[in-house]
């Protein structure tokens, strides 16, 4: 650069000194830096791009390092940023895929509904003339027919459903126990009716009065003769729950047939007339207790062969069953683990259970393999029932093969041929 040159840019002679004496590479850097803005200032110019000098080789290799490094983190983040998004993507994808496997397997692989209900006409009738038909969600107890439930079913995808009157159940109030005998008769051999007019379509719990010793013979016939695919019980009877050692000779008959125990939830014992409804918080809780009672009295581990489907995932058993097991071993002085085996020995369906607070904890208890489909037609809203069945069909946790043992697998292993009806038994 000439003295001209220099001028130009509005070098002083001290500036030549400066920048010949200093030995520093950043402080030369400085000196054309201040340079730079006087020239900016003289002539009213946009700043240049800041002048660089070649620096020494030492502060050369530093600089190219530098480069070298930040070059390479640079790299090393894209790649890690691709790796994240790519694997995000490629997970949604295959999540995706994989619902609408089970969206196309809903069109050829049929559920089994395990919490299914139905009012003969001549039960609706006696619940009507008694003023017991205002129970449940809509205040009322809409009157039932096979054709409307068969439609809904064909709608949610449902090959078979097991048909059960729900609570108060076959004794009622005001009747005498022969009454109650005659009703849960009548009832029985209507679900078998259904049953053998909708082969594969239609299968029904039978019906029992309790606490009754005739029990055990209505038990015998439904299971022996109407082909029944289990029995359908409350939680409890008129205060007494199941687990009571005065319900131990019809725990024989059923045990020695490997029969199947619905257990469906009632108004608990000794409860006033409350704001709250029973089936929004009671029914719930009638079911758990009815699971820590059969297993405290040791019902479960007795009675091997029984089968044991608790209604709503088990009230909130799964939720709770450490607790239980825990809080029975310092009641009877046996093991924890001893109990929270015998507690996982329960099913439990999905009736109005599968929401996504729900279903982690009952799976995580029971794992999928003790969960079966249930829709409780047809006491819970239809628009409920559709929302939660969409709810347990896109569950983010259930892989494609939970979905089958939800939904038909696990019910098919439990209930075998009895899911189908032979033939049409006499009726007296």
């Amino acid at each position: 650069m000439g003295v001209q040159d220099g001028a130009n840019m509005g070098l002083q002679e001290g500036d030549y000194d400066a920048m010949a004496a200093s030995e520093d590479v950043e402080h030369t850097l400085q000196i054309c830096t201040q340079l730079q803005l006087r020239s900016v200032s003289r002539y009213k110019v946009q700043p240049p791009v800041p002048l660089a000098l070649s620096p020494g080789p030492a502060a050369g290799n530093m600089y190219t390092i530098r480069y070298i490094l930040g070059a390479a983190l640079i790299i090393i983040l894209a790649v890690v940023w691709n790796y994240i998004t790519t694997s995000s993507s490629v997970h949604t994808f295959s999540r995706e895929l994989e619902l609408k496997n089970i969206a196309a397997t809903r069109t050829t692989v049929q559920r089994i509904d395990t919490h299914a209900h139905f009012l003969p006409p001549f039960y609706y009738d006696t619940l009507k003339r008694m003023g017991l038909d205002k129970e449940g969600p809509l205040n009322s107890m809409p009157k039932w027919n096979a054709k409307d439930h068969l439609a809904f079913m064909d709608k949610l995808g449902i090959e078979t459903a097991i048909l059960s009157i729900s609570s108060p159940g076959a004794r009622l109030p005001c009747h005498t126990l022969q009454e109650a005998r005659t009703l849960a008769r009548e009832v029985n051999n209507y679900g078998h009716m259904m049953a053998v007019t909708n082969p594969g379509r239609l299968q029904f719990f039978a019906s029992h009065v309790l606490p009754d010793e005739g029990s055990v013979d209505e038990a015998i016939r439904a299971l022996d003769t109407l082909e029944a695919a289990g029995v359908a019980l409350l939680a409890n009877s008129e205060g007494w729950y199941l687990g009571r050692p005065e319900f131990d000779p019809l725990m024989e008959v059923l045990n020695s047939r490997g029969a199947t125990i619905f257990v469906h939830p009632h108004s608990l014992p000794g409860t006033l007339n409350l704001e709250v409804p029973p089936f929004v918080v009671d029914f719930l809780l009638d079911t758990t207790r009815a699971a820590a009672t059969l297993v405290m009295n040791n019902v479960t581990a007795r009675f091997p062969n029984l089968q044991w489907i608790l209604g709503h995932s088990g009230g909130f058993m799964p939720f709770a069953g450490y607790r239980i097991g825990s809080a029975l071993s310092l009641v009877t002085g046996e093991s924890a683990e001893s109990f929270l085996q015998e507690l996982r020995r329960f099913y439990v369906d999905t009736a109005v259970s599968s929401s996504p607070s729900a279903l982690p904890s009952t799976i995580a208890f029971l794992t999928t393999e003790h969960l079966t489909f249930g829709s409780d037609y047809h006491f819970a809203p239809n628009m409920v029932i559709e929302r939660e069945t969409g709810q347990l069909d896109t569950f983010l946790k259930l892989e494609l093969d939970s979905w089958h043992q939800i939904n038909h697998r696990n019910a098919a292993r439990v209930f075998g041929s009895r899911l189908n009806q032979r033939k049409e038994a006499p009726l007296n």
